[in-house]
């Protein structure tokens, strides 16, 4: 065999607030439910996108963590768009809380399967997926042991003011929102690995 392929598996579940999420699994190759996989959330989580379609894997990095196999997850969020007004817009003013939220009840909802080692979960993002990959690690210390941060918003108060003030409104009026979605403040809640 000179060629192999891990597609995508959709499935959904409802977290422990009752909200319905959506998402899709890579197992790794040659994957033996008999044996136990280190899970890990690949995720964007910004705002109005979404992640989880129902078509081809075409991720040459996701095929190439199932080759060294781990289980590879994404989900559309709370904050993603396509899910409704309330879906999107829970996270106004408060980036970081929902979004790892429904990451870290993920990483639980996966973890009872047999398969999952949860011991070993971690979380991985570019650019908002750094932001959503950081936050993760700093707000849920008892999910994430590892984490790969890029090109992240380590503090909102630092970025692009257009993008910021459109979620997050003037800094005037939402201070406590602004701290709580800074990693810079969050860092000393870190307890796992943190590749920056």
């Amino acid at each position: 065999e000179t060629h192999s392929y891990a597609p995508r598996e959709l499935f959904s579940f409802v977290t422990s607030d009752g909200q319905k999420i959506d998402g899709y699994l890579i197992k790794p190759m040659d994957f033996d439910p008999s044996k136990t996989y280190p899970l890990l959330l690949a995720v964007y989580g910004g705002p109005g996108s979404q992640g989880v379609y129902n078509s081809f894997e075409t991720s040459g990095w996701n095929q190439y963590l199932a080759q060294q196999g781990y289980v590879v997850v994404n989900i559309n969020n709370r904050g993603n768009g396509g899910y409704g007004s309330d879906f999107e817009k829970i996270v106004h003013k408060q980036l970081g809380k929902w979004e790892t939220h429904d990451f870290a009840e993920t990483a639980k909802h996966l973890s009872k399967e047999s398969w999952i080692d949860g011991d070993r979960v971690g979380i991985m993002g570019h650019s908002f997926g750094g932001f959503s990959a950081g936050m993760s690690l700093l707000l849920h210390p008892d999910v994430f042991k590892a984490g790969i941060v890029t090109a992240a918003i380590s503090d909102h108060r630092n970025y692009d003011c257009v993008l910021t003030e459109k979620y997050m409104g003037l800094i005037e009026g939402n201070e406590e929102g602004y701290s709580s979605s800074s990693m810079v403040a969050l860092a000393g809640n870190l307890e796992g690995k943190m590749m920056l």
